[in-house]
């Protein structure tokens, strides 16, 4: 019997030896998503790395997955298009005789074959066998341009068959032409940006100068893709991350007017037929979008000799094919594939029928998708437009503020407004004629009984209070401007104590309105945290420098007021600001963007009125003509810049100071 057992352990060894194992390994990057407050967002695994496949490539360029099922590879270093199979062997290859380095390509469904051919700078485009259909060079046309050279680099085609061609350098945009060479125009032109430092050297430095510096041009997109509805879209390398992924109408109007997370080194994009945009940079690092350009997924990381599964050394290209990720790589000349998770899937499969219009049917899985991850900011907004739909404004109006929708906001509040005021608006007006009939009733008996009487003697006696007589001398200003800053000047009313108290309540209102203004016109998400000592930085700095700048250019320029005077007229100047700052605030939380206009115009006009009073209250404590005035205006503003401008450089100097004696110090303490 002990031998039996032996035998059976034994057994179950090997047995457990034999069977296979599965060893799961975690993804070598981390995922993030776009979430509340437009933030990156830690999140599961979207791709996970599914294998990297070595290729008898050298230094590929571009990559193609085309209508009939087969994978086009761009093999620059050996001039050829190889086409591949499923497994990633080579099956054909095409334009071995005709082609120099070809660094982008397409193929349409009829297995004609366009490529950009960098190293002859020419288009060159082939039949599905592999028989040169047309080869052309540089558009003869004079409207490309007398000087402008022709250098293709990628190239798509749309349903038409015209051809838009990234042509390095072209500060025009895309170049358009048709199969037999002829120029179109151009397309998705890129605008010219100007920083404050071009606009200083335009404006102070001569023609010749002027000639010394690189001229301001507008970048030229560095690589394009076109999905089923022929819209361009576009990356261009070195712009503003957030202007790096364009989407451009047939009319060649950008459709991505709102800030995206994009990258300033994408190198390629691709787009599918389910609503979903891929884009590469050389980073390694992959981002998946919507059509509307929210951000889903960010992950990927670059190949630093790690040699692990998933990490890009120098990608050139990315497919979609079916639900997984193809990414080609030139440095390792391989492709490196990713295998969708299954909480991505469902993402995928809610932004499918979400952009084909089914929001309710793609309720289900955004809740799923919430399940595994509250923080995904696509599905907030799936199911705020369900919910939309379904007339559950309620939940519409959460989840649009989560998602930071303001527009979709700004409807389903008005919806809920108008519900309100169909079934209050009659009750709340007999309320107000009820209360003005009292009033009116109120007021006549009280001048027959005198019931107030004790009212206004304890206001009488209040008003001998010297912070209370200050604080309803504020209302004077209200009429009469002028006559109030001639008894702070005269010494006769205000204060500097209560001067200080109206500058902290300045601050106390501005803190307020940043966190109570409605969603709609605030300018921070639902999960933007606001610093007040940031605030108090943001307000009192200006002020403190206004009321220095001020006293000090006053004093050399004939200015009769003393800096006593100046303190208290500034303080009574922002008396518009706190008497309108607040309640302006209070009823944007009732406004919708319809009613955009009265926000915007209570709080210019608010902003108006205080500026007056400070012209007003210089013009009046020193004693100025209207001319002195302006130009006292304007010299404390430039005193003030000069002000900031000296602090930012002593700041930067001590810096360096700092940084040089650490280094002295730690470089003492090494050798020692």
């Amino acid at each position: 019997m002990k031998k039996v057992r032996v035998f059976l352990l034994l057994l179950v060894g090997l047995l457990l030896v034999a069977l296979p194992v599965q060893a799961q390994s975690p993804s070598p990057y981390q995922t993030y998503t776009l979430g509340p407050g437009q933030f990156y967002w830690y999140t599961q695994a979207a791709y996970t790395p599914l294998g990297e496949f070595p290729l008898p490539l050298d230094g590929p360029e571009d990559m193609f997955y085309a209508p009939d099922g087969y994978l086009y590879v761009a093999d620059t270093g050996n001039s050829r298009i190889v086409k591949l199979d499923a497994n990633f062997g080579i099956i054909d290859e095409f334009g071995a005789d005709v082609l120099n380095e070809p660094t982008g390509l397409f193929v349409d469904e009829d297995g004609v074959i366009y490529v950009a051919d960098g190293g002859s700078d020419t288009i060159v485009i082939l039949d599905a066998e592999g028989q040169i259909i047309n080869q052309f060079g540089r558009p003869s046309e004079p409207l490309f341009g007398l000087n402008r050279e022709f250098l293709p680099r990628k190239i798509a085609v749309d349903a038409r068959k015209n051809l838009y061609i990234v042509s390095e350098g072209s500060v025009n945009g895309l170049v358009m032409m048709n199969t037999n060479g002829n120029f179109i125009g151009y397309f998705g032109a890129n605008a010219a940006e100007m920083s404050v430092k071009m606009i200083l050297q335009r404006l102070l430095l001569s023609d010749e100068q002027l000639e010394q510096f690189i001229r301001n041009e507008a970048a030229s997109p560095s690589n394009l893709a076109i999905d089923d509805q022929s819209l361009v879209y576009t990356i261009t390398a070195g712009t503003e991350r957030d202007k790096s992924i364009r989407k451009f109408n047939i009319a060649g109007k950008n459709l991505f007017d709102e800030w995206i997370l994009g990258s300033p080194t994408f190198r390629d994009i691709h787009v599918s037929d389910t609503g979903l945009m891929l884009a590469v940079d050389s980073f390694g690092y992959i981002a998946e979008y919507d059509l509307d350009g929210t951000l889903l997924f960010w992950f990927g990381a670059q190949d630093r000799g790690d040699q692990r599964v998933g990490l890009l050394s120098n990608p050139t290209a990315i497919e979609r094919i079916g639900d997984n990720i193809y990414v080609l790589d030139k440095n390792k000349n391989a492709i490196i594939t990713y295998q969708v998770t299954d909480f991505a899937r469902r993402l995928h499969e809610g932004v499918r029928l979400y952009t084909e219009g089914y929001y309710t049917e793609a309720r289900p899985y955004f809740e799923d998708v919430l399940n595994f991850n509250g923080l995904v900011l696509m599905a907030y907004q799936g199911l705020a437009d369900a919910d939309y739909k379904d007339q559950n404004y309620t939940g519409a109006l959460a989840n649009y503020r989560t998602a930071g929708d303001r527009n979709g906001y700004s409807e389903t509040f008005w919806e809920l407004r108008n519900a309100v005021l169909q079934r209050y608006l009659g009750a709340a007006l007999g309320v107000m004629l009820g209360l003005w009939l009292f009033f009116k009733i109120f007021n006549r008996l009280e001048k027959r009984f005198k019931w107030l009487d004790p009212v206004r003697r304890l206001g009488n006696r209040l008003k001998k209070i010297k912070l209370v007589d200050d604080f309803l001398f504020m209302f004077r200003f209200i009429k009469q401007p002028v006559d109030s800053f001639y008894y702070i000047k005269q010494n006769m009313r205000g204060s500097l104590r209560f001067a200080f108290i109206i500058f902290a309540w300045v601050l106390i209102v501005r803190v307020l309105s940043l966190y109570l203004t409605g969603f709609v016109f605030s300018p921070y998400s639902v999960s933007w945290m606001i610093f007040a000592e940031n605030e108090i930085i943001y307000t009192i700095l200006p002020l403190a420098l206004w009321i220095v700048a001020n006293y000090l250019i006053a004093s050399i320029s004939d200015g009769e007021g003393p800096l006593r005077h100046v303190i208290i007229g500034t303080a009574y100047s922002l008396w518009p600001y706190v008497l309108f700052a607040l309640p302006i605030t209070l009823i944007s939380n009732v406004l919708t963007l319809n009613e955009a206009f009265l926000y915007s115009f209570s709080s210019q006009l608010m902003l108006f009125w205080t500026l007056i009073m400070l012209v007003i209250m210089v013009k009046e404590i020193h004693n100025y003509s209207l001319n002195e005035t302006l130009r006292n205006i304007f010299t404390t503003l430039f005193t003030m810049a000069i002000f900031l401008l000296t602090a930012y450089i002593l700041y930067v100097l001590f810096n360096q100071l700092y940084e040089f004696v650490l280094a002295i110090s730690q470089e003492a303490s090494l050798r020692g």
